[in-house]
């Protein structure tokens, strides 16, 4: 089927009209037509067939007529309409669309006129012009369609005025002033057509009639756009005056032109004054000069200067280029249908001077005859703007001294089968870049007064130069408005609308990105348009298989196809991301594709993928679901996240410097995990879901409890179990009733603690969850180990660590080792301590958590105290405290301190005790009743020390009720004996023996040797 729109809407098949009933239809036909191999989104259409008053069923009309035509084109395969997203897209071959045709006959001529054969070119363009019936889509109004009619009727001015130029220049004798007087009359301010028409008058001796149409252009242009004509149409006007010999026609000759040696084509665009960095791109380029392959294919996102790169490199060594530099535009990625490779091929042999005639119609003879005519030379070919290896292949030379450099959106991964190619990716400017290329185009004075406000503009522009240059250009122009503002304006909610030149709907960064969207497949539009709607920084490949309906296979091959085409960016193995602005265009797109059944669809995908994934999720993804949380809060289901984020309280993941520097992100700290906890409690007790409060509660807890927090701690454990009651099951696994107690152990709580805990027990062993049933055992273990019970402290331990081992992934905590350590150091077990420690470490040697760490410099403190080792256990406990510090666990920064200053008693260094405890006097809201037993034992062992026997006394008796309370014998036996030595320093021996006896029955009971208590 033919189709023609340069004049009335027209399709022929066969030779016959195709009749095109109703009043949709056509109109559909022809806004589709006029935007072939584009994407023409709902809304156009909508504007298009019904303007100001669309229907209510404007969308289901427009499907309906969409079908209609389908069912019209199917039969000729010639085209077909696709559905991309809320669009659709008419693929047409170029040689069925007159539209088409024309532009590319007038293309040839182009360049047969720059091969200096303007014979040739005259009849091409005899040719494009023959193909127009009328005004573009004649009979059809309206504000869309008129709009995309004009482009049309520009470029047959255009191309009106190219052939008058060229039957002037040859004096071919054929008038042209009838088809000139029709564009000027058309487009009254183009001065170029009033000077061809004014000399074609004055040759056919009517010098009245070319000042009259002088006279006219002068006066509309001062009358309506308060100009005066340009130079050379004032020249020519004196010239007609005085009857210039000049205006005259040379007479044609037959005689035979001598052959003169043409200059080597130059066909290079100019470079760009502003070029800025890309030190390293140009260093790999230049690497084509010497052995090695000699194509480069230059990759990045839409407006990351690929194109400016090519060029700037391609004018620093043109000289090393002799036999010429050959320059296409092959518009992969381009509002006008791509270039045909022969069609590339055909402008390269004429710029090699090869007769138009001569040039062979067949795709692998011009690209044969290419490689010949390139052989033994040195040229330069850019190839700019590839869609596909497919247009670029047939391009590319065969001998060594010829270079060529392809830039394309895509990485063109198979060119490389075919070819040595060196792959460049043309990424984001650094921000140093960024600013240089801002005060290249507003002026270095400008940017020096507002360094700051610059660096936040190069920040907001993401280091895309084409942003850059949007922001620099509209600056520029607007000399009154300051970078402040400008990066105030960016940092609003639509940044991308702020990234376009004033006055040029075209010149934006959208603009630029529509053309790469365009480009995608029906799948991997999906899949784009999925990724781009989740919240958080990056993604894995894990969770983007997730997101569709496809086997994995199918979504990770598509998701290759987007990293080729640098739809995404696989920043690091297994992690992917998109730059900052493609991610704002494209979750933009996603928001307006997709109705609300389908983003909650892909909100529950998500939640799921994260809530059921493995135990050990990257430290980053935990990230991701605190912004997806703060994003979805609300909708259903997305408490489930909540749930992941108590494994990232736990470990005491901080943002610091060091996790920057070591992990190249940042990493939310413990307040951000309060607030997205407050946040869910917030929502959650608003829902009818009571689980939705029960996991923002036992978030609350987590983070409490790792801050040091344990009264909080405790009164959101006990919301948690409330709330769980209300389910169905209740505390079916045991878990909230052991984070309960968990804390009821810290806060000295040890009987209640131990009847909750038994219960929990029974509910994990029924419950059958590996991971609850290690936790409560080591929970349970641990207070046992703390009462002195040690025999099943230690059976219920091993036991945790053997079950936790049997996992199908091997251990997946440390809790019963760091358990299990404690319990051997109180033995004496030392030894076996040190073993344990040394298995921790290991297990710990790539993990990021510092809460886990810090237990273990903890552990090995005890060890080496017990060893007497007093320097190693004094360093392995300030690298403890340094780890707490980071990541701020009060709670165990106030023990650590407290063990360390212990230390120092023993060690009788009175005034670091001092010092050591000064540094934690502003946490004592954080005090426990333990903290503060541990504190007393050591302030009556330093008043002991100093000779203030009274507050030694205090202090060691108030350690003693403490421990007995809870009851920790072992505690309470070491605080008996700092009593008993205060005691005899004070005389009374009797106190001092009682205080000794009773210490010794203690150990006694736990099977210790009272003669060398163990720390």
């Amino acid at each position: 089927m033919d189709f023609g729109i340069l004049g009335p809407l027209q399709l022929t098949w066969e030779g016959l009209p195709v009749a095109l009933p109703g009043r949709v239809l056509p109109r559909l036909l022809a806004v589709l037509l006029l935007e072939a191999g584009h994407v023409v989104p709902l809304p156009k259409l909508v504007d298009a067939i019904w303007e100001e008053l669309p229907p209510a069923t404007a969308k289901r009309q427009i499907q309906n007529t969409v079908a209609s035509a389908r069912g019209i084109l199917l039969p000729t395969g010639t085209s077909e309409i696709e559905t991309v997203g809320e669009g659709y897209r008419l693929r047409v071959r170029p040689e069925k669309l007159d539209s088409l045709r024309f532009q590319r006959a007038v293309r040839i001529a182009r360049e047969q006129e720059a091969a200096s054969e303007p014979e040739a070119a005259l009849g091409s363009l005899r040719e494009a012009l023959d193909l127009w019936r009328g005004p573009t889509l004649a009979g059809f109004g309206g504000r869309v369609i008129e709009a995309g009619a004009r482009r049309w009727d520009e470029e047959r001015a255009a191309a009106e005025e190219s052939r008058a130029e060229l039957e002037l220049g040859l004096a071919t004798g054929v008038p042209v002033v009838g088809d000139l007087r029709r564009v000027l009359e058309a487009h009254p301010y183009r001065q170029h057509t009033a000077e061809l028409l004014m000399t074609a008058l004055y040759r056919e001796d009517r010098p009245a009639e070319a000042l009259d149409v002088y006279e006219s252009i002068r006066r509309q242009l001062a009358e309506e756009l308060g100009i005066d004509p340009g130079q050379r149409l004032k020249e020519l006007h004196t010239a007609i005056l005085r009857d210039d010999p000049s205006l005259r026609a040379a007479a044609r000759t037959e005689a035979p032109k001598a052959r003169v040696a043409l200059p080597a084509p130059a066909q290079l665009p100019s470079d760009s004054i502003h070029f800025t960095g890309r030190t390293k791109e140009l260093d790999l380029l230049d690497r084509l000069l010497g052995s090695g392959p000699q194509v480069a294919v230059l990759s990045g996102i839409g407006g990351s200067g690929k194109t400016t790169l090519a060029l700037h490199w391609a004018h620093r060594v043109r000289e090393r280029f002799p036999d010429g530099q050959l320059y296409v535009n092959l518009r992969g990625f381009d509002r006008t249908p791509s270039l045909a490779p022969l069609d590339a091929l055909a402008g390269f042999l004429r710029a090699l001077r090869v007769p138009t005639e001569a040039i062979p119609s067949d795709l692998d003879e011009a690209a044969a005859l290419l490689r010949s005519r390139l052989a033994d030379t040195r040229t330069l070919l850019i190839l700019d703007n590839a869609r596909n290896s497919a247009q670029v292949l047939p391009l590319l030379p065969a001998t060594a001294g010829c270079v060529a450099v392809v830039t394309s959106r895509g990485r063109l991964p198979d060119l490389a089968a075919a070819h040595d190619i060196r792959q460049i990716t043309v990424g984001a400017l650094d921000g140093g870049e960024s600013v240089r290329l801002l005060e290249s185009l507003i002026g270095g004075d400008r940017v020096e007064r507002e360094t700051d406000a610059a660096q936040r503009v190069a920040e907001l522009c993401a280091g895309l130069p084409l942003a850059l240059r949007i922001i620099g250009t509209n600056l520029d122009a607007q000399p009154g408005t300051t970078l402040a503002e400008t990066a105030a304006a960016l940092a609003g909610r639509d940044r991308l609308s702020r990234l376009a030149v004033e006055g040029d709907p075209t010149t934006t960064v959208a603009a630029a990105f529509d053309l790469s969207y365009q480009a995608l497949e029906p799948e991997e539009e999906l899949l784009y348009l999925n990724l781009a709607y989740l919240p958080g920084t990056d993604f894995s490949k894990g969770l983007a298989c997730a997101l569709v309906t496809w086997e994995p296979e199918a979504a990770e091959r598509l998701l290759a196809n987007l990293v080729a085409a640098h739809r995404v960016d696989e920043y690091r193995p297994g992690r992917y991301r998109f730059h900052d602005l493609v991610r704002e265009y494209a979750r933009r797109k996603a928001e307006s594709a997709f109705d609300p059944a389908a983003l909650q669809r892909l909100r529950e995908q998500a939640v799921a993928w994260y809530a059921k994934g493995s135990t050990r999720l990257p430290v980053l993804e935990y990230r991701n679901i605190v912004a997806t949380f703060l994003e979805w809060n609300g909708h259903p289901h997305v408490s489930r996240l909540l749930s992941r984020l108590i494994a990232f309280a736990d470990a005491g993941y901080r943002d610091d410097a060091a996790n920057r520097r070591a992990l190249s992100d940042s990493l939310y700290e413990l307040p951000e995990l309060a607030h997205v906890a407050e946040l869910g409690i917030e929502t959650g007790t608003r829902s009818d879901e009571p689980m939705d409060a029960v996991r923002a509660y036992a978030l609350a807890d987590a983070v409490a409890f790792a801050s040091g927090d344990l009264h909080k701690s405790k009164a959101y454990a006990e919301k948690t179990l409330e709330y769980l009651r209300l389910t169905p099951h209740g505390d079916a696994t045991g878990k909230a009733r052991n984070d309960l107690a968990t804390t009821l152990t810290q806060l000295g709580r040890y009987r209640e603690a131990v009847s909750l805990l038994r219960e929990a027990v029974i509910a994990a062993e029924r419950s059958g969850n590996r991971a609850v049933r290690v936790e409560v055992l080591t929970s349970l273990g641990t207070v046992l180990r703390r009462m002195g019970i040690f025999a099943e402290a230690e059976a219920l331990l091993l036991r945790a660590r053997d079950l936790d081992a049997a996992a199908d992934d091997g251990p997946t905590t440390v809790y019963p080792l760091l358990s299990l350590s404690e319990l051997y150091v109180d033995q004496g077990r030392i030894s076996a301590a040190e073993a344990l420690s040394r298995e921790i470490a290991e297990m710990l040697r790539d993990h990021p958590s510092k809460y886990y760490r810090s237990r273990l410099y903890f552990r090995q403190f005890a060890v080496h105290r017990a060893d007497e080792d007093h320097p190693r256990a004094e360093a392995a406990l300030l690298r403890a405290l340094e780890l707490v510090e980071q990541f701020n666990n009060w709670r165990h920064q106030l023990i650590y301190t407290y063990w360390l200053a212990d230390l120092y008693v023993d060690t009788e260094q009175f005034e670091q005790v001092r010092d050591t405890l000064a540094r934690v006097a502003h946490l004592d809201r954080y005090e426990t009743s333990e903290s503060l037993a541990v504190r007393a034992r050591v302030m009556c062992k330093l008043h002991t020390a100093e000779g203030d026997l009274g507050r030694a006394i205090r202090m060691g008796r108030q350690a003693c009720d403490v421990f007995a309370a809870m009851p920790d014998p072992l505690r309470q036996a070491r605080s008996l004996l700092a009593l008993a030595n205060a005691y005899q320093a004070a005389g009374r021996t009797d106190r001092a023996d009682r205080c000794r006896d009773e210490a010794r029955t203690l150990l006694n009971a736990l099977g210790l040797d009272p003669g060398s208590p163990n720390p």
